[in-house]
């Protein structure tokens, strides 16, 4: 009699998982295969990695192209894709990106241990946290990026070490969770060492030798900082700050194409107060991690940390896009699973908050606002500053949160051990000894 209600329970749930990551698999298809489809013809940011290719090829620099700001490695690992025209090359980075996204979840799933909660959130942010949709629509490198960090959140120690090491030298933001891999042991740094030599050096070293024409980007202060509109970080918008919007009149010029290296005009003074935003943001954030676990993290809080270290990463980064935001899908994903398992539903819901204003709602109201005045304009620009600033805002509240799991995952380890040293100690045989 008590078994039929169990296995009616295990049915139940089973069927709930099926139908909730169902649902996410039609959308998933629908937004980011179907949609992305329609424009893999048209000229998008991938346009830079294949233009790098062709050059490569030739045997010249990738930086004879003004657009080109990547590492050398980048060009070199894309080549290949020069050996066959544009709309081809594009096909195959988005089959490529569309399978570099569903090995990360299924990584990810392994890594959280296979459960239908754990399931059912990482299908669920797969198919609705918005940024891969972008991402895979301008061809940007997104997707592979989410896979080195769903590698980094795996439990083999060297897997995670190379994973950071690799993501440093593509994109210097997953760079950042280095930190936790080294809070947790201090050998990592070595792995770490060898694979960012390995992979800067070396190629710069090739680029030097065996390639002509320029040996660096036309323009390398373009990282150091943009008030662009799109650019969601502390940095930009304290850039923004600094170049108001005048009612009435157009918005600032780096407003609307700060995106652009060869339009973006920015003095000095103003480079040099993003690059301190970003160092005061990090290192503020960093200093609260090792005051939250007091220089070390067990192996129970490194995927919390690595998860908050995400998120402060893109709020410190003096330029970040909006598809930057498909890096928080493994973290946000394990946050929420974590916080369902627990039934922590105040906490799931500032999770799901948070991921809805670090991209969905600025971006739709923004979407909006410009449809509505047919443009970009300054009807309002007391909602341009809100919701252009929202997501850095955002990032910071999630990087809150991991901090509070870190926290907690170390109050619980120390709980583990101390029952377990007085179950030890009060175990017969450890009366026996004592007595003897």
């Amino acid at each position: 009699m008590l078994s039929l209600p169990a296995k009616k329970s295990i049915n139940l749930s089973t069927i709930a998982c099926a139908i909730v990551v169902g649902l996410c698999a039609a959308w998933y298809i629908k937004a980011n295969l179907l949609f992305p489809m329609r424009y893999l013809s048209h000229e998008s940011d991938f346009s830079a990695y294949y233009r790098a290719a062709k050059v490569v090829l030739s045997g010249q620099s990738p930086y004879e192209n003004p657009a080109y700001f990547y590492p050398p490695v980048v060009a070199f690992l894309t080549a290949p894709f020069g050996l066959t025209d544009y709309v081809t090359a594009r096909w195959i980075w988005f089959a490529l990106s569309q399978i570099f996204l569903v090995s990360a979840a299924w990584l990810l799933l392994r890594a959280s241990g296979p459960s239908r909660i754990a399931m059912c959130c990482i299908a669920a942010v797969w198919a609705f946290g918005g940024a891969a949709q972008e991402s895979l629509n301008i061809g940007q490198m997104g997707p592979l990026l989410v896979l080195v960090i769903a590698l980094a959140f795996s439990q083999r120690e060297r897997l995670q070490e190379a994973a950071v090491g690799i993501g440093f030298v593509l994109k210097y933001i997953p760079g950042v969770l280095a930190v936790a891999l080294i809070l947790n042991r201090r050998r990592a740094l070595v792995t770490l060492a060898w694979v960012v030599a390995l992979g800067t050096i070396l190629p710069w070293a090739v680029l030097f030798w065996a390639f002509s024409g320029a040996k660096t980007p036309t323009s390398a202060t373009y990282w150091m900082g943009t008030p662009d509109m799109f650019s969601w970080s502390i940095p930009s918008l304290l850039l923004r700050l600094l170049d108001p919007i005048t009612p009435g009149a157009s918005l600032p010029q780096n407003w609307l194409f700060g995106h652009e290296a060869a339009e973006l005009h920015l003095a000095p003074a103003l480079r040099w107060i993003s690059v301190s935003a970003a160092i005061v943001t990090l290192a503020v954030g960093i200093g609260a991690l090792l005051l939250v676990c007091r220089g070390r993290l067990t192996r129970q809080q490194v995927p919390w940390a690595l998860a908050g270290l995400i998120s402060l990463s893109l709020a410190a980064s003096p330029v970040c896009w909006t598809h930057y935001q498909i890096f928080q899908y493994p973290g946000v994903a394990l946050l929420l699973a974590d916080s369902i398992r627990r039934r922590s539903w105040g906490m799931l819901a500032a999770v799901i908050a948070c991921f809805a204003l670090a991209y969905q709602l600025p971006q739709t109201i923004l979407t909006a606002y410009h449809d509505q005045h047919s443009g970009w304009t300054t009807a309002s620009p007391a909602l341009l500053y809100i919701w252009t600033s929202v997501a850095p805002l955002a990032c910071v509240a999630l990087f809150g949160i991991a901090l509070w799991k870190v926290r907690r995952s170390g109050i619980e380890k120390s709980s583990s051990v101390m029952m377990e040293a007085f179950t030890i100690a009060e175990s017969p045989v450890a009366v026996a000894s004592q007595r003897t």
